[in-house]
């Protein structure tokens, strides 16, 4: 019994005393949206792609009004002209609308494409630079923002990375 005694005292005394930083892992979050939409380099590939998608839209826009200037014409004419030149006219005018509607499928692939290129590109030049940081700072894990539920501002590196990035990406 006096054993025991004397071994719980020793255990707990030994837990009491035993620093708590062996336990700590530095861990810190960073809000990758917000690297992306505020270094220089990111607002240029986001400025890149928008107007990318805007010429494509102001392209798509007008194709629509000359199908749908198209379409009312045939209908203008349904009652005037013959079955066989309205078929005619309606299978010209559904091929022309297929056409088009495989454009701009192609189009949006295409700018799928070219969005996931850029940021890959962006992340494969950031990510050292990040690595560096982190090994500098002694950090030993780094998550993104959208998987963090709840944490302390002091553990949000962002604005850090972001002058970082800004300095080294010209």
């Amino acid at each position: 019994m006096n054993i025991l005694k004397r071994f719980i005292t020793i255990f707990i005394v030994l837990f009491l005393f035993v620093p708590s930083s062996y336990g700590e892992d530095k861990i810190v979050y960073l809000d990758l949206d917000n690297v992306v939409t505020n270094t220089n380099a990111g607002k240029s590939i986001l400025d890149q792609l928008e107007k990318s998608k805007k010429s494509a839209l102001l392209r798509f826009e007008k194709k629509e009004k000359e199908l749908k200037i198209i379409e009312d014409e045939i209908k203008k004419q349904k009652n005037i002209i013959s079955e066989e030149e309205l078929r005619k006219k309606l299978l010209e005018f559904r091929k022309e609308l297929s056409n088009f509607r495989q454009e701009r499928q192609k189009v949006i692939n295409e700018f799928n494409q070219k969005k996931k290129v850029e940021f890959d590109q962006f992340f494969k030049k950031i990510t050292p630079i990040i690595e560096k940081y982190v090994s500098e700072k002694n950090i030993d894990m780094v998550l993104d923002r959208k998987k963090v539920f709840v944490a302390s501002k002091k553990k949000d590196i962002t604005k850090e990375i972001i002058k970082i990035i800004n300095a080294n990406l010209k």
